[in-house]
């Protein structure tokens, strides 16, 4: 296992991938939010009284993170699904033949280096947010009650949806079909479960973009009815993550 790591950690450093989709994340992720809170500050006297109730420094701060999702989401499934384009999953198997220790080595580098990197782009972006937010006295400081949970849990979810784009690149090992259902999940799910709605908010609440907007918050979002609860937006987190990686780990099982 421990030699299995140390290969894995060199594909995915060596890859141009890695860098071009974290700094999309970044251009698009935190560049939209400080774009957002820039807006704010300079409106927030123009602004109306509902707008003014519905501010959240936070979740302000956030606005690019669902661009920042799907570059993480991106990563995921490059981490396996380029060795089953190019063919090199071949010489992988033949150096580690115990393919669940290859399919656990390859989550585990995954997670730890999407779990550094989001968490880092949630703090970074969450600063510089405050930092704009700051000159017209609107920010926010992480001791603030539910402030530093909603920004652990942006970083937090963030590593999720690239565990969840590994696992679906695990599954159907495709580059283009595993980015394409990662792009289902993260944006088209959502009209599909408004359309619902008259019948059921259950698909609303099991969606990971409205996790998303609860986690990454501290007003009670969740009072409106689309919207989970705190507890039932870990839940999702737990359940995508679970599936996916347990999808993904069948079939790696199954064969090459």
């Amino acid at each position: 296992m421990t030699a299995a790591l140390h290969a894995e950690w060199i594909k995915l450093r060596s890859l141009r991938s890695t860098y071009l989709t974290m700094l999309c994340a970044i251009v698009l992720g935190a560049g939209l939010g400080w774009l957002d809170t820039t807006s704010v500050a300079r409106h927030w006297a123009t602004m109306s009284a509902e707008d003014r109730a519905g501010f959240d420094a936070v979740g302000n701060s956030f606005t690019g993170l669902v661009f920042a999702q799907l570059a993480f989401g991106v990563l995921g499934v490059l981490a396996i699904s380029t060795e089953y384009g190019t063919g090199m999953i071949r010489t992988t198997l033949a150096a580690t033949p115990r393919r669940g220790t290859v399919f656990i080595a390859k989550a585990l580098v995954v997670g730890a280096v999407t779990l550094v990197l989001g968490e880092a782009f949630a703090f970074g972006t969450f600063l510089l947010g405050q930092a704009m937010l700051a000159t017209s006295r609107l920010d926010v400081s992480l001791t603030d009650p539910g402030v530093l949970r909603a920004v652990s849990s942006a970083g937090l979810y963030l590593w999720v949806v690239a565990l969840v784009g590994y696992g679906v690149g695990a599954l159907l090992r495709h580059t283009a079909g595993a980015i394409a259902v990662m792009f289902g999940v993260i944006f088209l799910a959502w009209p599909a479960a408004r359309a619902l709605e008259s019948w059921s908010y259950l698909p609303d609440k099991l969606l990971l973009s409205n996790a998303a907007d609860v986690l990454g918050q501290v007003h009670a979002l969740a009072v409106k009815p689309r919207l989970p609860s705190l507890g039932l937006a870990y839940l999702d987190l737990l359940l995508y993550l679970v599936v996916a990686l347990g999808l993904g780990a069948w079939r790696t099982s199954r064969d090459a």
